[in-house]
């Protein structure tokens, strides 16, 4: 029979071995309590794709690969593609939320984790009303919105539309502007979350494109 020295020391040695195989596990299964990534990124309004999201993840795939280089591990012609996306986002939103790389990790589940939004869609979830972007029936004067929003579009204004045609100056110009950049929004909303300008584009559509601002 063992010796209870020996069964404790065996017990010991179990008890360590349990610890060390708990330290290969990721910190979530560690600390079920700390918040994850995924639990923030739901929590603003995303849904982060799953296996049943085929034609979503065709869609993210198709952004994917035009990338120069590739967010992941992985080209975007592979054939397990769509596994291989949804195994690197597993990975990504299972960090916990104090991890050391949050904010990149959630730019790229943003990005390439989630069923694509447009901008118009992701602006209308945060609440943001924008000016009609119809053409106006008043003789083709643009609204005052427009207008207001179109003198203040100048050369260095902050978060300006580098990509829009500088307006010109002077107040029979007015409409004219208004009508530039009532157009350039328009162009603006069907910007996807796929595309790496869409957090820029989203700020400078609510500064331009409505009431709100950044």
């Amino acid at each position: 029979m063992a010796s209870s020295t020996t069964v404790k020391l065996a017990s010991g040695l179990g008890a360590a071995g349990a610890v060390g195989g708990g330290a290969a596990l990721s910190k979530p299964y560690l600390f079920p309590n700390t918040p994850t990534l995924k639990t923030e990124i739901e929590k603003d309004g995303w849904t982060l794709l799953t296996s049943s999201h085929s034609a979503a993840i065709s869609e993210v795939l198709e952004a994917y690969k035009k990338e120069q280089q590739s967010p992941f591990n992985f080209k975007g012609d592979d054939s397990k593609a769509s596994d291989k996306l949804l195994q690197e986002c597993k990975k990504l939103y299972e960090r916990t939320t104090d991890h050391s790389d949050k904010e990149n990790s959630l730019k790229k589940l943003k990005r390439w984790c989630v069923v694509p939004k447009t901008t118009k869609e992701r602006l209308d979830y945060l609440g943001v009303t924008l000016f009609s972007m119809d053409d106006p029936s008043n003789s083709g004067n643009e609204s005052q919105d427009w207008v207001n929003k179109a003198k203040g579009h100048t050369s260095n204004a902050a978060n300006r539309f580098t990509d829009l045609t500088t307006l010109e100056t002077g107040s029979d110009k007015d409409n004219g502007n208004a009508n530039k950049l009532r157009k350039h929004c328009s162009s603006k909303l069907t910007v996807k979350s796929t595309d790496e300008a869409f957090d820029d584009t989203l700020i400078k559509i609510k500064d331009w494109c409505s009431n709100h601002s950044s």
